[in-house]
């Protein structure tokens, strides 16, 4: 009987102490301090830690198709195109017969202005029996920007079937009524497309674009805010804020933001070529001549830099350096009237038949193809109802 209750005291004590311990434990758990609570990657951080092991398993050849893909994938996603490229070619090289490489490399290509070849990857996709949403929004888009409205259209009746969401399919909506005049509905699709992705950058540039053609700067102005907030590190966004503030005349706030676009980009010749116009307009000479100095760098065959290096030079006083560039220009155009006429006034003051403070106040008149500054242009939109638009002038410059 002793033994009975001895017993029971000894249970009695291990329940209460293994209540005692479980309630320790749930304590513990709810205040995190014994198992600790799991900490979610932010997307650079996990994106870092994919292209190392991505890396990794490339150098000790372990599916070095699949992984060029992935890193490929990842680059894209960081708009590191370049490197996406490199990636998707060794993949492809690896394995000929994938159909969602060559759609990713289709992709890459349509997104650095190589559309020839964007449909080509894009057709053989379509080859390899590859059908997805991105494929026929790709196909449409790349249709959009060659002008074949119908196919263009056919592809994107099927791509908005299959994902009725997505903002790519609104955006390559939106361009497809901008190319075709309706500028009202365009905008609208352009803004469900952002609203679906605001990573979009094209949505953005593009209702910036058609605000500004429609001479409604305030829209313009909005849209490139909310672009500049997101991408920050854009430099297309701050030329074409630039360009917005050329067209309201505002020069001074204008150079400030094409001087943006190339400190992000010191490449940029476009943004380079209106600072030097700008500067030019105001006088700025030495100014002018710094901004074609670095154009020449990066563009020497630029259409008529030579002579717009000359020009600066000359109305600086420096006659020696304004023959030496006149007479490259001639050199590469012998038709060039204006780089003939500044050698001339170079030669008269030479001689002594024109006073050395004499140089033009003549219009200098530049004549020439531009450059590409965004990815997708719109080459002309004429919303309903509008006529007699006044056309952006910021490609064909008239410098006083």
């Amino acid at each position: 009987m002793k033994k009975c209750r001895f017993l029971f005291c000894v249970l009695i004590l291990l329940a209460t102490l293994s209540g005692s311990i479980l309630q320790s434990c749930q304590s513990d758990a709810r205040n995190a301090t014994r198992i600790p609570p799991t900490v979610k990657k932010a997307k650079k951080q996990w994106q870092e830690d994919a292209l190392l092991s991505l890396t990794d398993l490339i150098n000790r050849n372990t599916d070095t198709d699949l992984n060029y893909f992935k890193r490929a994938r990842i680059y894209f996603d960081r708009e590191q195109y370049s490197l996406a490229l490199e990636d998707i070619n060794e993949a492809i090289n690896e394995k000929d017969n994938v159909g969602e490489y060559f759609l990713l490399r289709g992709k890459v290509n349509r997104e650095i202005g190589e559309i020839d070849n964007a449909l080509e990857d894009a057709e053989r996709a379509e080859a390899l029996q590859q059908s997805s949403p991105d494929l026929y929004i790709l196909l449409a888009d790349i249709f959009q920007v060659k002008n074949k409205f119908r196919e263009a259209n056919k592809y994107l009746v099927q791509a908005m079937k299959m994902a009725p969401y997505d903002g790519s399919a609104y955006y390559v909506k939106g361009m497809l009524l901008a190319r075709q005049g309706d500028s009202l509905a365009s905008l609208a699709n352009l803004n469900s497309a952002i609203s679906m992705n605001p990573r979009l950058i094209r949505a953005y540039q593009q209702s910036t674009i058609i605000y500004r053609k429609l001479l409604n700067f305030n829209q313009a102005l909005a849209f490139n805010n909310k672009a500049i907030k997101r991408f920050p590190n854009n430099a297309e966004l701050y030329f074409e804020r630039g360009d917005i503030y050329k067209n309201l005349s505002i020069i001074d706030t204008a150079l400030v933001y094409y001087q943006k676009a190339t400190s992000i980009n010191p490449k940029f010749g476009e943004a380079f070529f209106q600072i030097g116009a700008l500067e030019i307009k105001q006088r700025g000479y030495y100014g002018a001549l710094l901004a074609f100095q670095k154009l020449i760098l990066i563009d020497p065959n630029h259409p008529q830099i030579n002579y717009l290096i000359a020009y600066c030079y000359e109305k600086l006083g420096n006659d020696v350096k304004a023959k030496e560039y006149f007479t490259y220009e001639t050199a590469k155009n012998p038709a060039d009237q204006m780089a003939l006429n500044g050698l001339w006034r170079v030669k008269q003051r030479e001689n002594g038949r024109l006073f050395p403070s004499y140089y033009p106040e003549d219009d200098v008149e530049i004549d020439y193809k531009t450059l590409d500054s965004s990815r997708v242009k719109i080459d002309m939109i004429k919303p309903r109802g509008t006529t007699n638009m006044r056309i952006d002038s910021s490609r064909n410059a008239k410098i006083q």
